[in-house]
């Protein structure tokens, strides 16, 4: 992996069910530290936008030719909005690597789609196509899946993101970034 590489970290910040919407950052880190940039997007709660709006902020910020890789916290923004990896890759032609501390209980998550959604056959179908591999860090163990690069390649800039603890920092800050802002909004 080359120096100075850029990874963008996505997450959302706290919500309601009964908003309409929710913020998420985006956070442009040149690892392993340098805050480069940093943007906020919305997207609907439950909804299905959070793809399209993650592509939105890379291109309105002119983030995509110097990007090597998108961090997504988990699979999903606000509640169930479902990031389609694969969909953001071909979108953006960045690899994409989700990113979770636990292995995710796909059985119970395919249960609470099917009880809120009547079309809980796509949701669930962006989720079921994805391979978890577990990785090992520092203090620990992450659970990636990915599109638009390989195991090695995924894990490689993964570890390389991480400065302490087991949270790839580009996540570390959006979580914090998104929190923040969120509550200064109320």
């Amino acid at each position: 992996m080359k120096p100075h590489t850029r990874v963008l970290g996505i997450d959302d910040g706290p919500f309601t069910f009964q908003q309409k919407g929710c913020v998420f950052a985006g956070v442009m880190l040149r690892l392993p530290s340098y805050i480069e940039s940093a943007a906020f997007g919305k997207v609907t709660v439950d909804g299905t936008d959070s793809t399209e709006k993650i592509a939105e902020i890379i291109d309105l910020n002119g983030w995509k030719p110097l990007l090597h890789a998108i961090f997504i916290d988990g699979a999903a923004l606000a509640g169930f909005n479902i990031v389609d990896i694969g969909r953001l890759n071909e979108l953006t032609k960045i690899p994409v690597i989700t990113v979770t501390a636990d292995r995710p209980n796909i059985e119970a998550i395919k249960s609470a789609i099917q009880s809120h959604f009547t079309e809980w056959e796509e949701r669930y179908g962006m989720l079921a196509r994805r391979e978890m591999h577990e990785i090992t860090t520092g203090d620990g163990h992450l659970y990636i899946s990915f599109s638009g690069t390989d195991l090695k390649g995924a894990k490689e800039v993964v570890r390389a993101s991480i400065l302490r603890g087991h949270t790839p920092e580009p996540l570390r800050l959006a979580h914090m970034i998104a929190r923040a802002f969120a509550r200064s909004n109320k």
